[in-house]
């Protein structure tokens, strides 16, 4: 077989596999269209601040490190095209407002070498969270996505409040004006 041809049926298999994949997302028990989008949080719920993560360098960190500033925890991997598409929005969010009390954290629910290697191409600015799919998809799950999709964002107020959840992307617009109502005075 040519390596034309090679590379056209293992293109085809990829796109079948992603349909297959979407398919069965969307057509399990439960899921609906509208569960895609903004997830209001409950009144006073707060985010577990000591959750334990642990940067590509190894170094632990909590949520509660962060205490004061507004934090978006963004959940990706590198196998997810939405999640790629929206981290470059996500990094000049945070180069615009880090300056004045806003943190991005972006748990990486992925292999960890998956995630250090895609990482310098990704052009990463705040801390990428790695651990085990398991144990990523957990804090996922403590945080609110029972569903389990991805992008999946948590936006965490000053005071440690969950303001609200987000599954799937974010656009630059909404996120600027979330961001510029939700900075600490």
């Amino acid at each position: 077989m040519s390596s034309a041809r090679t590379s056209l049926v293992v293109a085809a298999a990829c796109l079948a596999a992603l349909a297959a994949g979407v398919a069965v997302f969307l057509l399990r028990p439960g899921a609906a269209p509208e569960q895609v989008g903004t997830i209001p949080a409950t009144a006073n719920e707060q985010a577990p601040a000591s959750a334990m993560l642990t940067d590509l360098d190894g170094r632990a960190f909590t949520l509660a490190d962060y205490k004061g500033k507004l934090v978006i925890v963004n959940f990706w991997a590198t196998w997810c095209a939405p999640c790629l598409h929206e981290i470059p929005v996500l990094v000049k969010m945070q180069e615009r407002y880090a300056a004045r009390g806003f943190q991005l954290i972006g748990p990486a629910v992925d292999d960890i070498e998956e995630a250090r290697r895609a990482a310098p191409g990704l052009k990463f600015n705040y801390p990428v969270a790695v651990g085990s799919p398991e144990a990523m998809l957990d804090l996922m799950t403590q945080l609110g996505n029972e569903q389990g999709g991805l992008p999946f964002s948590v936006v965490i107020a000053p005071d440690g409040r969950v303001l609200e959840r987000q599954l799937g992307e974010y656009s630059e617009i909404e996120l600027a004006a979330l961001i510029e109502e939700n900075l600490p005075q």
